[in-house]
């Protein structure tokens, strides 16, 4: 849909002509800070590095997990990051983890292993890292940066609400959608009525997100809770998605 925006012509009060005017605009919506966390150091406090001849290496899901991201790798080292997580669903401590989401879930978290993720990443030569979820209450914010030679950057946003669906499942429903380029501007929410009117783009885009998403495939098995690690199940696609607390 293309719209045609005219220029809007302003008239100087009577008496006032070459007088300067100055215009008072709404400030600009303030870039949201992405958050990150290191566990660089676990290795070392936890007796976890290779380093030394005596070192033992990690016997728990959740100590190599917490060993690999403390290494730097994310949702691209598929590899390393699988044996470890279907360890760590195997060892889930929380036995009904979809009535303690919402409470344990508290923050942001940061995706760290989602196979499907990285394949569509390679299908459309697009890189999608960070991707990282904010609760807070029931009010979900996802936020995806992306990456592509052509496209440049930018982030795709989405924001709803998380709620318990069953002892061992959420359900998450997203009503507001919206894009940000560039990799500095992303918006902490969608303003009220920014996507109100179809003739902007925030309009268009909440159109279209509201158009695909399903709330068949928003229900989400809960594979593994606790308060710093969490594996959700992906059921359309039959995939894991593994995240971490960063704040």
């Amino acid at each position: 849909m293309n719209a045609t925006l005219r220029p809007l012509a302003l008239r100087q009060p009577r008496g006032t002509r070459g007088a300067a005017h100055v215009i008072a605009r709404r400030p600009p919506a303030r870039a949201l800070h992405i958050c990150t966390k290191s566990y660089g150091g676990y290795e070392s406090s936890n007796n976890l590095g290779m380093t030394s001849p005596y070192a033992t290496a990690p016997a728990t899901g959740r100590a190599k997990v917490l060993q690999l991201l403390g290494e730097g790798l994310n949702t691209y080292s598929g590899e390393q990051f699988g044996p470890a997580v279907s360890q760590l669903i195997a060892e889930n401590p929380t036995p009904q983890p979809g009535n303690e989401s919402v409470a344990l879930g508290q923050g942001t978290w940061q995706v760290f292993y989602a196979p499907h993720i990285a394949r569509m990443s390679s299908a459309l030569g697009t890189t999608f890292q960070p991707i990282q979820y904010r609760l807070s209450g029931s009010t979900l914010v996802s936020n995806v940066k992306y990456s592509n030679p052509l496209l440049g950057e930018g982030w795709l946003s989405a924001g709803g609400t998380m709620a318990r669906k069953y002892d061992d499942a959420v359900e998450v429903t997203f009503d507001r959608f919206w894009v940000d380029m560039g990799a500095d501007s992303l918006r902490a929410d969608l303003p009220p009525d920014a996507s109100s009117s179809l003739l902007t783009a925030d309009g268009i885009i909440g159109a279209l997100g509201r158009a695909a998403f399903f709330p068949q495939l928003a229900v989400f098995p809960v594979l593994y809770l606790d308060s710093d690690l969490a594996v959700f199940k992906f059921t359309p696609l039959d995939s894991p998605i593994a995240v971490h607390r960063v704040a």
